[in-house]
């Protein structure tokens, strides 16, 4: 317990030098392919236990998507969806989560969740339908009657395999005081039985409230047992929260952590969580779906939460520690390449695939948008035959006291420099022996002086091209 407080704590001090620090990393290490092009505004796609990739367009049709032939079918196109109004103008509305039954192939059972009514009085509710292997068919509202808006519905389905409930991301309909009103399902995180009554142990008896004090919470998955959740800020601060039972997440009075004066009294009063990881103090990502990546295809993305970026319009891969509560670091993939992200799933090879949203009103689409991009690495990086992609390695991200090193067989007789968030150089390692490729830094300088917790560098320079592992170090 004490290891795992000091772990946050330190986490807490540098996340924001961390980010400082956030790289964009080089493209050329993928490739990329054009699974699907020309959809119009997808909102989820998900991989299903039928390999094939299951998707929402907003305006209300849902499909089928093989991604290997690129073969699509066109299941159903749901036509009380409201999403644009009289103006033409669509905002946030329209058809947008999607998940299957976890027994899909005995429980062929599709849930989704969409706005429906008007522009002065938009509601949202959570249908399932029956998949007959040609279309989806019998619709049965399971809720509805939630306050929608233009903006600010939330609507990111997961249904919890462990015990069969089903949790709903719901935004505060941009009326900030019903995410700290417990008789609203606004601003909250629910939870339902697949069958839509109200689970006997949810934390507030006859209520489908979960959480509450969200803002616009539009990514759930679930890893490690911990439900996380992605949610926008205002102007800063998106979030990722990891989702407690009964738990008060704080907005509207409460954005990112609890750091300012007002903030700080608020949190203590209400039992409020901060988030894992608050993106950023500058500006808003406009953070989107997420999913949980731990699949050795792309070594550096394992044991991570990808985030897809709409604003931003990039990915985020943040890392997470052994115990899955803290972020140690963050990472910056494919900005501005291929516009807005809304939504990203991964097949069970490691393949990863993302859904751009150019065509929502707020993008600039270009040609062949919207689409479905597959994500992997090339054949000549991490999976090359000398294993250059793994040239330096950190065993244990925070290291406790000392920091342990692995290098690649063929690179033995390298110099590795240690060097602090400012660039200063605080110990230079050398191997010597021919029969070593793993060693320990023992915390000390070049002067034999411990040098103190906080965030370093290792960076090891082979063939003038610097290979490097930021890491936090704890006392």
């Amino acid at each position: 317990m004490v290891q795992k407080k000091i772990i946050k704590q330190i986490n807490l001090i540098f996340i924001i030098m961390t980010l400082s620090f956030c790289k964009n990393y080089s493209q050329s290490e993928f490739e990329f392919r054009d699974v699907i092009t020309n959809l119009d505004t997808p909102w989820e796609i998900l991989w299903g236990e039928d390999n094939h990739i299951w998707l929402t367009e907003r305006f209300g049709r849902i499909s089928r998507l093989n991604p290997q032939t690129t073969e699509i079918q066109h299941l159903i196109t749901i036509n009380d969806v409201f999403m644009k109004d009289e103006n033409g103008d669509p905002g946030e509305r329209g058809l947008m989560g999607l998940v299957l039954h976890p027994n899909f192939t005995d429980s062929p059972y599709v849930y989704t969740v969409y706005t429906y009514g008007n522009r002065n009085n938009t509601k949202i509710k959570i249908v399932r339908f029956i998949f007959d292997g040609n279309q989806l068919h019998s619709p049965k509202i399971l809720l509805d009657n939630i306050k929608g808006a233009w903006n600010h519905n939330g609507a990111r389905l997961l249904i919890d395999k462990s015990d069969l409930t089903m949790y709903i991301s719901t935004g505060d309909a941009a009326e900030t005081a019903l995410s700290q009103n417990l008789n609203s399902l606004n601003g909250k995180i629910l939870r339902m039985n697949l069958d839509g009554t109200v689970p006997k142990d949810n934390p507030f008896p006859n209520s489908y409230v979960y959480s509450w004090g969200h803002r616009n919470p539009q990514g759930l998955v679930i890893a490690g047992g911990k439900l996380y959740s992605s949610e926008h800020g205002p102007n800063t601060d998106d979030e990722l929260n990891i989702i407690y039972k009964g738990r008060n997440y704080g907005w509207p009075t409460v954005n990112g952590y609890c750091d300012k004066p007002q903030e700080i009294q608020f949190c203590k009063d209400s039992n409020v969580v901060e988030p894992i990881l608050s993106m950023t103090p500058q500006r808003t990502y406009a953070v989107c779906g997420i999913d949980y990546y731990n699949h050795n295809l792309i070594p550096d993305f394992e044991n991570s939460i990808l985030i897809t970026c709409l604003k931003d319009a990039k990915l985020v891969v943040a890392k997470l520690n052994e115990m899955g509560d803290a972020v140690l670091e963050e990472k910056i993939y494919f900005e501005r390449q291929f516009g807005r992200l809304r939504d990203i799933c991964i097949s069970p090879d490691g393949r990863i695939f993302i859904a751009t949203s150019n065509r929502d009103g707020r993008g600039d689409p270009k040609k062949n948008d919207d689409r479905i991009i597959e994500i992997k690495p090339k054949t000549s990086s991490n999976n090359s035959k000398n294993g250059q992609g793994n040239m330096l390695k950190i065993k244990s991200n925070p290291a406790i006291n000392y920091a342990q090193f692995i290098i690649h067989n063929n690179l033995l007789n390298q110099m590795i420099k240690i060097v602090d968030v400012n660039g200063t150089l605080k110990r230079n390692l050398s191997f010597k022996e021919s029969n070593v490729n793993e060693f320990i830094w023992d915390g000390l300088d070049n002067e034999g002086i411990p040098v103190p917790q906080g965030l370093y560098f290792a960076i090891m320079n082979v063939n003038d091209k610097n290979y490097s592992i930021k890491f936090i170090l704890i006392r």
